[in-house]
Parts: structure tokens; sequence; C-alpha cells
């Protein structure tokens, strides 16, 4: 295994991932285009920058990450962009990382599963 290719993991449009610095790719004419952003954290200020180049936003992340003390580089993909493995390896959040497990046979409602979730979000905020 080639111990240089990085793993990314792939979040949603729009989330929250105040531990990571984010990669979103998008179209751009022929080819794509990407964008390197952080939230603010502590002491650290949140930024943002695009690139022509897809690699080199991936190298940015990552010297973001290392310098900011981040956890990961996560990705972003507009709807339509299919991964490039030349990237590195692309994959889905396990939902067995939830605080409560997978609870996804549990046969809640759409109503039930946010109820719950907002209970949990308002415990780790207490």
């Amino acid at each position: 295994m080639d111990e240089t290719r990085k793993s990314y993991r792939q979040v949603a449009v729009a989330s929250k991932n105040p531990l990571a610095v984010t990669v979103g790719v998008e179209r751009a004419g022929a080819g794509y285009k990407a964008a390197v952003w952080w939230e603010s954290v502590a002491d650290i200020d949140g930024d943002e920058a695009e690139y022509a180049d897809v690699a080199t936003a991936f190298a940015a992340a990552e010297a973001a990450r290392a310098l900011h003390r981040f956890h990961e580089v996560v990705v972003v993909l507009q709807e339509g962009v299919d991964w490039n493995e030349s990237w590195g390896d692309l994959r889905s959040a396990p939902i067995d990382n939830e605080p409560i497990g997978n609870i996804s046979a549990a046969g809640l409602s759409p109503d039930e599963s946010y109820t719950l979730a907002a209970g949990i979000e308002a415990e780790r905020d207490a």
C-alpha cells in the first residue's frame, strides 16, 4: 500500500466541521476547481482560498491541517462531481460514529430522529 496516498472523508454540503479543513470540489468548464476553508476555532481564524487545480487545493488543505493542528481534511463534492482517484481515497462517514451508535434500524420517524439528535446536542452543550 502507498503510505503517501491520502484518505479523505466526504461530508454533506453546508455541514459544520470545526475540527477539519474542508475541500470543496466543483465543476469549472471542462475540468474542476476547488476551495479550501476552515472555521474559526479558539485562537485560529477561519479562512478560505480558491484553487484552479484540485491537487493543489488538497496540498494546501494538508498544509493548513498540519499548521493549525486540525484533525483531518474533509471533502464536499458539488452535485454531479465524480471523485477522481488521483486525489486520494474517498470514504463516507461511518454511521456507527454517532454518540449512541447506528439507529437506522430503530424504526424512528424523521421527527423522532430529529428530537433525539437535538437532545444529544443539547446534552453536549450543557
